[in-house]
């Protein structure tokens, strides 16, 4: 029996899309909202229960999809969903995770996570960073499933070859923003002096970010309670793509004796380019602050921000409400206090409704229980006008916390709705805000315009496409809003279909009842379109009634007759297209496929790979199937009989056994089974590390390897070639590859070589002290325990490279470290004098002149002494043995003489120095 798609789309009302993907959300203690009728209703059916961060998506109808706490995602049932656990996002990171489309394939999504970047409250937890995931909401009889080949795929925000970088890996902030060539997105992070733009394309996440250094620094500076004060604080886009905030909570540790430690914090204002994700134009908005939220107005005039304010003893006074000018031209001055009050400075978040919610809890005992919601109702007025209500929306009995779920800011641009997505419709457009446009250029993606405030549009061929719309004012086109358009054609369920499964779960194997994954059939009627759901039903009538598909059968469905009719409902995602038709559930008898066992490589760690694709195509050979017998192995039976979490080809497991479905033209053929046993390999290390000085080198390479019969591999060595030991002249990774003669198991070493020059000293800085001078010492060595002596090789050595006190002359530095390699060294000539003299024939001091310094360019060129007043008292030549300590053949009294000496390497120094008569 077969319904037409043109009366089915009779039996929905007609839907006119609008930017209803935001319009549900999910927070806090079980809290939610929902925006489908325009204003905000308390939503009582949520399941999370987080402090911070959670992300929540619609599809265009305002019918949720799913949620999640950055660990754990919810389906539309609030039920874990399929694949759902374990994300690497974290209830107390401020944007613990944001959820964005898939370009031109609808009904699949990527959930961005970040992880609380910190040891707070748990130590010695493993800091995670930035991923993604893949949701495809066909999987699950249309309630959606994380991808597991995609599942928290790590993107890189940091500096790898920075330890501090590489350990804590990201702040907490993350935005989105549809990019300025309408078809794909910006997903941005912030990270010390760094921006990270990751763009989302119809071919999925490009994992190269483009990167935007920002003049200031903001590396993780941790507090005694482990906690990273730079990384809490929302980073958020404007909806037209043309700005970025984010707020600071914290830049430094700060003190409370300096004037708090939670005063530190700021709020910075960044030129966005949606074309090519850079980040420019730092401009500093909120200082000596603890700044959390941060949103855009919905026309992108004007920013708010929320800040806590506590007193030096870092005791909370009160929480801020702030709005910036974005078109003043001074903006960091038209800041304005909007409000002051008790409540902590919470998230706020622009709606689908044009106004701005804000969370956070009163600090009079609120954490435990908070259900108040603060608005902005107005947020494109002056200050003065925004209409803001505290605490004015109830969600009893629900709570609210700090954070609510971020969006991609461009739903809440003024944008344009539509209706009729069928391929055959006649597909009506009609601008937002359309009178306060002259006139209209619309493009619909296919080559076709229309100057129509409200067009209609058909297209010849189902596909996305992107409509762009320029309104115009007073001639002067205005920035073009876009929208992806998908016009779904539906396929007809083929005439006869019949999905057959071998009959192998019950005793009777010819009792035409067995258990069907109904979900198979999706390749055959979907005819490999994406964006397409299938819904099973039991009867035609349920099929039409079900308007929001929630009376499904179970993927997973036995037959309760023989040849067993089953309804199914094609739709396009998202979209009113659908049809009804009809197929059979038939058994067949099931062929005996047990194999013998094969083996695996052991890895080391009691592992193994095994290669299921050639075992697949030897077991064709071995048991003379045809080419048209697909094999998939499975870890368990049911998965087998079932058709479902068929392994990938490139396997790595403990032995065990494995079970095999076998199809032939998608209809069942048979089942086995197989045994995977491991081939083990001699115990090597997968890393060794060898270091030398670097007199030792060449170094060898294999000698220790201690194998019990070497002749029993071959060896292949990174630099081609293949003995068992190679000599090596420099420092690097070089890679051994074993390999067993007889069994082919491979196993790689990597030998770490490091090569320990002596050390050197590069440069002495010398600071004159007249009759004394300090000395520092510049060496090439990072090792730690480096150690310095003077004048005696022998030492003693100390670990500090100043010498003070030194006096003038010639004299020996030496450096060595704790490697051992030999010790390096430097003369050094030192200007010096001494401090005084005793000119009584005693024969000794009886002469002053400064010391004797050898080396070419240090000797005296001339000296002149110079009594108090400034009179020259004698002028001595280089070869001069000093001063006697008298003027025209008279002796001069004890006193200070001061004297200014010329080297010949032309510098000159100046000083005093002490007559003494005894």
């Amino acid at each position: 029996m077969k319904l037409k798609v043109i009366l089915a789309l009779f039996l929905l009302p007609t839907f006119i899309y609008s930017q209803q993907e935001a319009a549900n959300w999910y927070f806090g203690v079980g809290a939610g909202l929902s925006f489908t009728s325009g204003e905000a209703v308390p939503l009582t059916n949520g399941v999370l229960n987080t402090v911070e961060g959670s992300a929540s998506i619609s599809d265009r109808n305002g019918n949720l999809l799913f949620y999640t706490d950055g660990s754990t995602v919810y389906n539309r049932n609030h039920e874990v969903m399929l694949n759902g656990n374990d994300l690497k996002g974290n209830v107390s990171s401020t944007q613990s995770a944001i959820i964005i489309p898939k370009p031109a394939n609808p009904g699949f999504y990527y959930i961005f996570t970040v992880d609380k970047p910190d040891y707070f409250r748990v130590t010695n937890d493993p800091i995670e960073g930035v991923h993604f995931s893949e949701v495809d909401m066909s999987m699950d009889n249309g309630d959606g499933g994380i991808v597991l080949s995609t599942k928290n795929t790590h993107l890189v925000t940091y500096d790898p070859s920075d330890p501090l970088e590489k350990e804590f890996k990201s702040s907490e902030k993350i935005s989105a923003v549809i990019a300025g060539d309408c078809v794909s997105y910006w997903v941005v992070t912030q990270f010390t002096n760094k921006f990270y733009s990751f763009r989302v394309s119809a071919a999925g996440v490009n994992t190269s970010p483009v990167v935007s250094t920002i003049n200031n620094n903001f590396p993780p500076r941790i507090n005694e309670q482990d906690l990273n004060v730079t990384a809490p604080g929302y980073l958020k886009i404007s909806p037209d793509g043309k700005f970025m905030a984010a707020a600071y909570s914290g830049t430094s540790i700060g003190s409370p004796r300096s004037g708090g430690a939670k005063k530190t914090g700021k709020v910075f204002l960044y030129d966005f380019n949606d074309l090519n994700g850079r980040v420019s134009n730092e401009k500093l908005l909120l200082a000596n602050a603890y700044p959390y939220g941060v949103e855009f107005s919905p026309e992108s005039s004007k920013l708010y921000a929320t800040s806590n304010n506590y007193n030096t003893e870092d005791v909370l006074q009160n929480g801020e409400l702030y709005q910036f000018d974005l078109e003043a031209t001074d903006i960091a001055g038209s800041a304005t206090l909007i409000n002051s009050s008790r409540n902590v400075a919470g998230a706020l978040q622009l709606a689908p409704n044009g106004k701005i919610y804000r969370a956070g809890y009163s600090t009079d005992g609120g954490f435990v229980r908070w259900n108040l919601l603060s608005v902005i109702h107005n947020p494109e007025e002056n200050a003065a006008d925004v209409d803001y209500r505290h605490n004015s929306l109830d969600i009893s009995p629900k709570v609210v916390r700090l954070g609510l779920p971020p969006f991609v800011q461009s739903l809440f641009n003024s944008n344009f709705e539509y209706e009729n997505s069928c391929l055959g419709q006649v597909t009506e457009f009609t601008a937002e805000d359309a009178a306060k446009y002259d006139s209209f250029l619309w493009e619909f993606g296919d080559g076709a315009t229309s100057t129509a405030a409200s067009p209609s549009h058909t297209y010849n061929a189902a596909g996305t496409y992107t409509v762009s719309l320029t309104g115009i004012i007073n001639g002067i086109p205005q920035d073009p809003v876009c929208e992806e358009v998908t016009i779904f054609e539906i396929p007809e369920v083929p005439s006869g279909f019949v999905l057959k499964q071998c009959d192998v779960q019950d005793s009777d194997p010819t009792d035409g009842i067995a258990t069907f994954n109904l979900q198979l059939a999706k390749e055959e009627l979907s005819e490999g379109q994406s964006g397409i759901q299938l819904y099973f039903y039991g009867s035609e009538a349920d099929a039409i009634s079900d308007v929001n598909n929630e009376l499904t059968l179970d993927d997973i469905y036995r037959n309760t007759i023989p040849n067993e009719q089953i309804f199914v409902k094609i739709s396009g995602f998202g979209s009113d297209c659908y049809d009804i038709g009809s197929f059979r559930l038939q058994t067949t008898e099931s062929v005996d496929l047990t194999l013998d066992s094969a083996n695996g490589c052991d890895l080391g760690d009691g592992t193994a790979a095994y290669d299921l694709a050639t075992i697949a195509a030897n077991a064709r050979i071995d048991l003379g199937l045809s080419a048209n017998v697909h094999l998939s192995f499975h870890a368990s039976e049911d998965d087998a009989i079932l058709g479902s979490n068929a392994l990938p080809a490139e396997y790595i497991t403990t032995p065990k056994t494995l079970y095999i479905r076998a199809d032939a033209d998608n209809i069942c053929y048979g089942f086995g089974s197989i045994e995977l046993e491991m081939i083990s390999f001699p115990a090597v290390q997968s890393l060794l590390r060898l270091d030398g000085c670097a007199a030792d080198f060449p170094l060898t390479l294999g000698e220790d390897l201690d194998l019990a019969n070497p002749d029993a591999f071959t060896y292949l060595w990174s630099t081609g070639e293949t003995g068992k030991t190679i000599e090596v002249n420099d420092a690097g990774i070089y890679s051994l590859q074993l390999t067993l003669r007889e069994s082919g198991c491979r196993r790689s070493i990597d030998f770490n070589i490091e090569k320990y020059e002596a050390p050197q000293i590069s440069e002495i800085g010398i600071v004159n002290n007249g009759n004394e001078n300090d000395l520092t010492i510049y060496t090439n060595s990072e090792v730690e325990n480096t150690v310095y002596a003077l004048d005696d090789i022998n030492g003693p050595y100390q670990s500090n490279p100043v010498f003070r006190s030194v006096p003038g002359g010639q004299h020996t530095v030496y450096v060595r470290n704790s490697r051992g390699c030999a010790t390096g060294e430097m003369l050094v000539y030192l200007y010096g004098h001494p401090p005084f003299f005793t000119p009584n024939n005693d024969g000794s001091n009886d002469l002053w002149k400064p010391y004797d310094i050898s080396e070419p360019g240090f000797r005296f060129e001339k000296m002149v002494i110079f009594d108090r007043y400034g009179k020259i008292l004698s002028v001595i030549p280089k070869e001069s043995k000093g001063w006697d300590g008298e003027f025209n053949g008279k002796p001069m009294p004890a006193d200070d003489y001061w004297f200014e000496v010329k080297l010949e390497n032309g510098k000159t120094f100046k000083g005093h120095f002490s007559l003494i008569r005894e």
